[in-house]
């Protein structure tokens, strides 16, 4: 059973360091977590702390205030493409395509978006978009809905604290 544990930690780890630090602590496992600033809230079926609690449970129809940070972009020619920051309409695009696979369909949706520089130790550092949702959704697939939650939303940047569906 998944749960979700938050874990204190210091405001400035971030980024990689923050990704080696939730690994550590489920065994090599890469569970969803989000940076909350001072604490991490990390999802997975390793009991971390006694105060883990299942990730709230929608069934089909039902409403969800939602937060999500996600790295969005398309692909050409095999390379991610970024939108510009201030492109809302195709965040909100990408978002709203995303939810006809994963069982959901936003209502409501306020984006804020830039970038996010990954200092990974021994390598180049690199550049994801870093775009923060927040909204209401309606679920309209309770089963796919679950496994969102569950294995987040997009691919691009898991490791580093995106993905997953905060609700």
């Amino acid at each position: 059973m998944l749960l979700d544990h938050s874990i204190p930690k210091p405001p400035s780890l971030r980024g990689y360091a923050l990704h080696r630090l939730v690994r550590g602590l489920t065994d090599g496992e890469s569970p969803l977590f989000v940076d909350m600033g001072d604490r991490v809230l990390v999802r997975t079926a390793k009991p971390l702390t006694p105060e883990g609690v299942p990730p709230r449970a929608v069934s089909a129809g039902g409403l969800a205030a939602f937060e999500l940070r996600a790295c969005v972009s398309r692909k050409v020619r095999g390379r991610h493409r970024y939108y510009p920051p201030a492109d809302w309409r195709s965040r909100r695009d990408w978002l709203r395509r995303r939810g006809e696979r994963l069982g959901f369909e936003p209502l409501t949706v306020h984006c804020r978006a830039g970038f996010m520089t990954v200092d990974k130790a021994g390598s180049r550092p690199f550049t994801v978009d870093r775009t923060d949702f927040a909204g209401v959704l309606r679920v309209t697939d309770a089963a796919a809905f679950a496994r969102a939650v569950a294995d987040g939303v997009g691919s691009t940047a898991q490791t580093f604290g995106f993905g997953m569906l905060v609700l």
